[in-house]
């Protein structure tokens, strides 16, 4: 009588855990290496643009308009349409970028261009707009219908989920007998060629950047499911921003005036007015000078109706939540850790094809070979068999 010995645990666990990382490289490896390519297109979208952009030459004795000056020129450039952004640089020799959005249509969406801000002369449209449109579209939602309210969101949101179980299983798979030697972790073992030499630098490459795969995967999730925001906010201790409201007409104006009555004796590097499709709460975002990213701004809200200042959040005074919070978009493109951590995060994000593609090869080799061994199997169970019958 045989009897069958089950194997340890451990086996059955890695068994598992490399079916588990096969599936989840197979259903939406293709997802994550679309949106490390989109996101590494998109590290460094302010620099090219601002490369293609020529600054404008200085008028001598000519002083830069007054931003409300400028906005009221914009605004009869474009008749029949409203302004719905403008960024405004403290230097007169960059273009300010206005958006605007159709009356009539207000679903074909914003189209940017820059403005002279020594004469309100209308330069052109923001160069590369549209691509880089296309790019965050595919990034953040695969460019399906809908955008953030459509399907897209929820595959790029598991996508994201998938890669830190990804990450995670990878780590443990790749776990060696002597974790505290660090050649175990950094170098490839002698005598590995061929394909067995790829499996090493897979396992190498993704134990090195798993951290951050980690970071991108977990801020990532911050845009694609409202219960993870909610639940990240509670554990920083972040409270969730009411929406100030204000009815009537806005006047840029008046709104300006609240603004620089809020932020008096502050030195701004750039200024940027979003308008509200509906009401009169105009939203003002101030980089100051020397920022160290994008999203170290301070956020004034005026009544465009009246000048009132509805609310004012000065960078300088929020506590360390609420700055993670606030920087969450910069921490996801590294920016947040100055410019080595955007180089990182650019790296990282255009190598994760290549963990696509070289898990695909594995998989397929791994069905290959069992293939062969059942191959193998029923010719030695037929030549058993005939030995069988002839005797």
């Amino acid at each position: 009588m045989s009897t069958s010995i089950r194997p340890p645990f451990r086996i059955i666990l890695r068994k598992w855990m490399l079916t588990l990382h096969s599936w989840l490289g197979l259903t939406l490896g293709l997802v994550v290496a679309l949106m490390g390519l989109t996101g590494a297109a998109m590290s460094f979208q302010d620099e090219i643009q601002a490369m293609l952009i020529k600054p404008v030459p200085l008028y001598t004795g000519q002083p830069a308009l007054a931003p409300v000056a400028l906005l009221e020129r914009a605004a009869k450039a474009q008749p029949g349409r409203s302004i719905a952004r403008a960024q405004i640089d403290s230097d007169p020799a960059v273009p300010a970028r206005i958006s605007f959005v159709d009356k009539a249509a207000q679903a074909k969406g914003r189209e940017n261009y820059l403005f002279d801000q020594r004469d309100g002369r209308l330069l052109g449209p923001l160069p590369a707009a549209a691509l880089f449109d296309s790019v965050e579209r595919l990034h953040r939602w695969l460019a399906m219908p809908g955008n953030g309210k459509g399907p897209g969101r929820i595959i790029t949101g598991s996508a994201a989920i998938a890669l830190i179980v990804l990450g995670l299983g990878g780590l443990y798979l790749r776990w060696p007998s002597k974790p505290r030697d660090w050649r175990a972790w950094l170098t490839i073992p002698r005598g590995r060629t061929g394909r067995w030499w790829w499996r090493e630098l897979h396992l190498l490459l993704g134990g090195v950047m798993m951290a951050v795969y980690l970071l991108s995967a977990l801020t990532g999730l911050w845009w694609s499911f409202e219960w993870y925001r909610n639940g990240v906010q509670s554990l920083l201790g972040g409270e969730r921003a009411e929406k100030v409201k204000a009815k009537g007409q806005p006047d840029f104006a008046l709104g300006w005036q609240g603004f620089e009555k809020a932020t008096s004796g502050h030195a701004y590097g750039r200024i940027t007015l979003i308008v509200p499709e509906k009401g009169a709460a105009l939203r003002f975002r101030a980089l100051p000078q020397g920022a160290r990213h994008n999203r170290a701004d301070d956020a004034v809200v005026v009544d465009g109706a009246t000048g009132k200042v509805l609310s004012a959040d000065f960078y300088a005074r929020r506590p360390a939540g609420e700055r993670v919070l606030t920087g969450m978009f910069e921490i996801h493109r590294g920016a947040f850790f100055g410019m080595g951590g955007r180089i990182i995060l650019f790296i990282t994000s255009l190598s994760l094809p290549f963990f696509a593609v070289t898990g695909l090869w594995f998989w397929l080799a791994r069905q290959r070979s069992k293939r062969k061994g059942r191959a193998r199997r029923l010719v030695n169970r037929g030549a058993t068999d005939l030995a069988s019958a002839s005797s």
